[in-house]
């Protein structure tokens, strides 16, 4: 099996069907929280901004518009 992608009306991708195989060899999380595919759990980070003297809204929709370019 491959990695499948569903679309919209529009043709825009809207989700993915990963085969299972596929997901627990290379994306499902072990028991650390971390996955075999070196994806990171994100509670992991959680607090890293706290000590930034940053805005924190303006930086959220900064990494939201790095996915919207997609």
């Amino acid at each position: 099996m491959q990695i499948q992608y569903v679309y919209d009306t529009h043709g825009r991708k809207t989700a993915v069907i990963v085969p299972i195989n596929m997901w627990q060899k290379d994306v499902a999380p072990d028991k650390s929280g971390t996955t075999t595919g070196g994806i990171m759990n994100p509670d992991l980070y959680r607090g890293i901004y706290r000590d930034l003297r940053i805005n924190l809204n303006d930086e959220i929709r900064k990494l939201r518009a790095e996915w919207d370019r997609l």
